[in-house]
């Protein structure tokens, strides 16, 4: 396993009927367990970015202590509901190879530098953490969502980790969704109350040896 591939998680391919919020709604990323948190909004946030600008009305973005940013909710979500999409830039095991190993620098073609270079130009960090790996049918080489650029990606990716039992979401995902493109999606395993964080759990493969995983 790759380093870089820090958000793989071993999921069998799954399909969720997409469900309305019965209400009517239609980072940093470290390793705390859910907890409820205040119900007032924190001010200290820029929403300046598309993925930032993304957050429902029914959720909001807060700095979390101990990890960063976070997801809180502000209604109750009921258990089996859809919360949301990982959505990103879509890209093959080479392509993310050459673009965020060093080791693959001499492989890179003039359009990962420009993507580098662009990431750069708009302050976007080029970590590799925020990919998702999809296996495809019949091949050993998987496709990747990459949520990391907060200018092409929604507002799932400042979900944080928790370890069972405190996720309260599940990540699913198919190689090709309704309009022929990998979807990631997240579903609520319990009711989650209001005020509290939503995450999940990264799964072991997302881990460093040194990482104290709680």
């Amino acid at each position: 396993m790759l380093l870089l591939f820090r958000l793989k998680i071993a999921l069998a391919l799954a399909a969720v009927p997409l469900l309305a919020f019965s209400i009517g709604y239609s980072g940093s990323r470290w390793d705390r367990s859910t907890s409820l948190l205040s119900s007032s909004p924190s001010s200290s946030v820029e929403m300046n970015t598309p993925a930032r600008q993304s957050m429902p009305d029914h959720l909001r973005l807060e700095s979390i202590p101990g990890k960063g940013l976070g997801v809180i909710t502000k209604v109750k979500i009921p258990a089996g509901q859809v919360v949301g999409d990982y959505k990103g830039e879509v890209m093959t095991e080479e392509e993310k190879d050459r673009r965020y190993l060093e080791s693959c620098a001499h492989l890179r073609e003039p359009t990962d530098e420009e993507w580098r270079n662009s990431r750069i130009e708009r302050g976007q960090t080029i970590t590799g953490t925020y990919l998702y790996g999809i296996d495809v049918p019949n091949q050993k080489m998987q496709i990747f969502v990459d949520a990391e650029d907060e200018y092409e990606s929604l507002w799932t990716r400042f979900l944080n980790h928790a370890s069972p039992p405190g996720a309260n979401v599940n990540p699913k995902s198919l190689y090709q969704g309704m309009d022929g493109n990998p979807r990631v999606w997240f579903v609520s395993i319990r009711d989650i109350e209001i005020g509290e964080e939503i995450c999940f759990d990264y799964g072991d493969d997302y881990w460093l040896p040194e990482d104290k995983v709680v």
